[in-house]
């Protein structure tokens, strides 16, 4: 299918999930992801277990199909090198703590000057300003503190704030596109995952305003009503409710012959609540799915990735797949006019597109041989060098 992003060339300096992720994203949407990765390691989520052959399965996820160039950015060569990839740039994607791009050489302040075109996202845990900004963090503390985790008090499920980190990124990424088509001019974009994770908690924002909640106590959508919650079944699995319309929840009652039960849909009682718990245990999986998908109730079995992964829906909607690596790939998640642009094919080993990409950009013989450009870089030879 014709790219969206066909022509846009990308340079990618983040590690870790967040990232490489808005990267990933770019790159299914047909830009041209040039990522820059330091010589010995790379990203280590390269070496993110589990590892098969060498290749982490979700560097495989990430990094396939983009370029790797191998650089040492505190050396004098490979910014000459970055200098002239930026020169060519359309976007440049970096994930160091506040200050550090100026302190390898590159203030964006001063990218703006040099490349007024260049459209700069600098993706942080807490942002470039603020009395957290030099703080270390991690997807779990950044929803901490912003009151993503406060309901359930519990490990979330999925990254959240990293994943709705890379997502905004992403928007503010495009908007930044279209409005240069407009001025030529670029943005600086200072994307935060601690603002991904205060905007991704506005369900507990609107439930504030109606009084202080505290740490563990649920709300509409996190287990307070007895029509919208995790059940277990006669057989030990867990069915997810979602009846949260009243003719949902009224079909549900009827159905089973508990007209009894039609009135206390949103009941804070915890009679209530024990009556629906045994009401649904005293059915198996089956049995229920049956009953509910006869009278069109929401409700699904509770899947394990293994089990997700083999759903009619996700095989029709071929989101998922594997690739050459025998590893997964995660298309990017919309059609464009019936088609979904097709994940990455293999992963390039560390510094694998280093030597293409300096002919490419003319690289002086000096410069190619300074020892901070890589070359390319076997991680596999490596892994296997060290634990020998």
């Amino acid at each position: 299918m014709p790219s969206p992003l066909s022509g846009t060339l990308v340079v990618d300096l983040s590690r870790h999930l967040p990232g490489p992720l808005a990267g990933r994203l770019l790159a299914d949407l047909g830009a041209r992801v040039v990522k820059v990765e330091e010589p010995s390691l790379g990203d280590p989520i390269r070496t993110s277990p589990p590892v098969r052959e060498g290749v982490g399965a979700l560097g495989a996820i990430l990094l396939a199909g983009v370029e790797s160039l191998a650089l040492d950015l505190k050396d004098s060569g490979a910014k000459e090198v970055l200098e002239r990839l930026l020169a060519r740039a359309d976007v440049l994607l970096e994930s160091f703590r506040p200050g550090t791009l100026a302190r390898l050489g590159f203030p964006p302040e001063e990218l703006r000057r040099r490349f007024p075109g260049l459209v700069i996202c600098s993706l942080t845990g807490w942002g470039q300003s603020g009395p957290y900004a030099a703080r270390a963090g991690h997807d779990v503390t950044y929803q901490a503190a912003a009151g993503t985790l406060a309901s359930t008090a519990s490990m979330p499920a999925v990254p959240v704030v990293d994943l709705i980190g890379a997502w905004s990124s992403v928007t503010a990424i495009l908007a930044a596109l279209v409005e240069r088509e407009r001025t030529r001019k670029g943005r600086w974009i200072d994307a935060s995952l601690y603002d991904a994770g205060l905007h991704a908690n506005l369900v507990g924002w609107a439930m504030e305003a109606g009084g202080t909640k505290g740490v563990g106590e649920r709300l509409p959508l996190t287990g307070a009503l007895p029509c919208y919650d995790l059940y277990e079944t006669a057989d030990g699995r867990l069915l997810a409710l979602g009846a949260l319309e009243p003719h949902f929840w009224k079909r549900l009652c009827h159905a089973v012959d508990r007209g009894d039960l039609a009135r206390r849909q949103y009941s804070a009682s915890r009679r209530v609540r024990r009556q629906v718990k045994e009401l649904v245990r005293g059915r198996t999986l089956s049995q229920w799915m049956e009953i509910l998908g006869r009278v069109d109730v929401p409700a699904e079995p509770v899947l394990s990735a293994a089990e997700a992964r083999s759903h009619p829906q996700a095989i029709e909607r071929a989101l998922l797949s594997t690739g050459p690596d025998r590893l997964p790939r995660v298309a990017f998640p919309a059609r464009f006019d019936g088609e979904r642009p097709r994940p990455g094919g293999s992963t390039p080993e560390l510094g694998e597109h280093t030597r293409p990409i300096l002919a490419e950009l003319g690289v002086p013989r000096n410069v190619e041989t300074s020892p901070g450009v890589g070359r390319r870089f076997s991680l596999k030879r490596w892994l296997l060098t060290v634990l020998r």
